[in-house]
């Protein structure tokens, strides 16, 4: 028999953005034909969208160790064109393929200077948006921690799917700074499996956005949200003055997308090395102004006269036993109890942590996990974090990087919390 058509996905026929595709064609895909299919699958996805001047204007790249722009926003190629240009791509891969290194940041600083660029087409009035699809560690690190500084400035929505048993989970969520955007496979046989999935989260992020508001949205704090949420962030002598510091912005940045008030978000603060210190309840105060500033005004614990290791699992214990209570703000009922653990170390009482975090989770306490620096280990976050750990658990190379998964992790807390008070259950992913 015949094989199957490509399948067209209706649902972006009316769709207005500019789409821009970037395909790893380095050595690590090993065969050529996994290169043809990733072009197979980015043409069957640029299927979904009805191309056009003042439509879809779509434009790819492919990167190794070099970069090379294969059609451009601005050359509004039609489907029939752009059909033929990945052919002429497979061809080519098919009897000169050479492969290269994986130039991840290269490929980046590409899709900001001319992929997504004013000068090759792209619009400042509707959605920008890429599609990246990388299988492994990027060699060129350095440049690729630079990119990823600069796409943070940039107003791109990024989806990323890595590829393979080399692909890198954290990389691929620094790059498109939300968990929800990223995609993992065992191998390029399985890209047909994420298509429609792709499509429906392009389509629905911007088409829909005046239906579905994004509650986390940037300008909008998470209006009906009500969750009590606790910081419990880690003061030990491994982070430094420096990289505190970066955990409060980062905290605060977080706060600042909620509504804080005693009919909303109310937001604590335990504070832990040795011994962990409630700095604040969560009915210390009833504004996100107030809030903010409270976060400012906490000390790092460690000093010369008192080193602070890691006691993760007492902190754990005052959350359980004090953080939730009424007489410290908890409001009970089916208002989200959550916690949000921010470590960048193995803790010292490492048994105590596991039980306690376990009962934690038990006594119905939500745990988002962030694992910070290069002594973090993922399997010791998964197990702090809420299940499942793809969703709770978040790691960062260091406190610069927590930026990245700002707007990942409100969002999720902001999902809970409006999940909670919700008369219709929703699906939290």
């Amino acid at each position: 028999p015949a094989p199957p058509e490509p399948p067209v996905y209706r649902r972006c026929l009316k769709k207005i953005a500019d789409v821009f595709f970037v395909v790893d064609t380095s050595s690590s895909l090993k065969i050529n034909s996994n290169v043809m299919k990733e072009l197979d699958f980015m043409g069957e996805v640029i299927t979904a969208f009805d191309l056009g001047k003042d439509q879809v204007r779509t434009g790819m790249m492919t990167f190794a160790t070099n970069t090379e722009l294969l059609f451009k926003l601005d050359d509004f190629k039609t489907k029939k064109e752009i059909a033929k240009i990945l052919d002429d791509r497979k061809n080519f891969v098919k009897y000169q393929w050479e492969g290269g290194d994986t130039n991840i940041g290269k490929a980046l600083r590409l899709l900001m200077d001319e992929g997504l660029s004013a000068s090759h087409g792209s619009r400042a009035d509707v959605p920008q948006i890429a599609v990246i699809i990388t299988d492994g560690d990027p060699n060129d690190r350095d440049d690729f921690a630079s990119a990823l500084l600069e796409l943070r400035k940039k107003n791109f929505i990024v989806f990323a799917i890595g590829v393979g048993p080399d692909r890198r989970p954290d990389n691929l969520r620094k790059i498109t700074g939300d968990p929800e955007r990223v995609f993992e496979l065992e191998d390029y046989d399985s890209l047909r499996t994420i298509g429609k999935e792709l499509v429906d989260k392009v389509c629905d992020k911007e088409q829909n956005d005046e239906e579905k508001p994004d509650p986390c949205d940037k300008e909008e704090p998470c209006d009906g949200a009500m969750a009590d949420v606790i910081f419990v962030a880690d003061s030990s002598r491994s982070l430094g003055d420096i990289s505190f510091n970066k955990l409060k912005q980062f905290a605060k940045a977080v706060v600042k997308r909620f509504t804080v008030s005693p009919i909303d978000i109310q937001v604590g603060f335990i504070n832990f090395g040795n011994d962990p210190i409630f700095e604040f309840k969560l009915n210390s105060y009833r504004d996100q102004d107030e809030v903010m500033k409270a976060i400012s005004k906490v000390q790092y614990l460690d000093t010369a006269e008192s080193m602070q290791l890691t006691y993760t699992g007492k902190a754990l214990q005052m959350l359980i036993q004090k953080g939730f209570l009424k007489q410290n703000g908890g409001r009970g009922g089916k208002v989200p109890k959550i916690a949000i653990i921010i470590t960048d170390g193995e803790p010292t009482d490492i048994d105590a942590t596991h039980r306690l975090a376990k009962e934690a989770k038990q006594q119905g306490i939500i745990i988002f996990a962030i694992g910070v620096g290069q002594w973090r280990k993922q399997d010791e976050i998964n197990l702090l974090a809420s299940d499942p750990d793809t969703t709770h658990a978040f790691v960062v190379e260091n406190y610069d990087s927590l930026s990245f998964i700002e707007a990942g992790l409100a969002k999720k807390t902001c999902t809970a919390a409006i999940q909670a008070i919700s008369k219709k259950p929703r699906i939290y992913s």
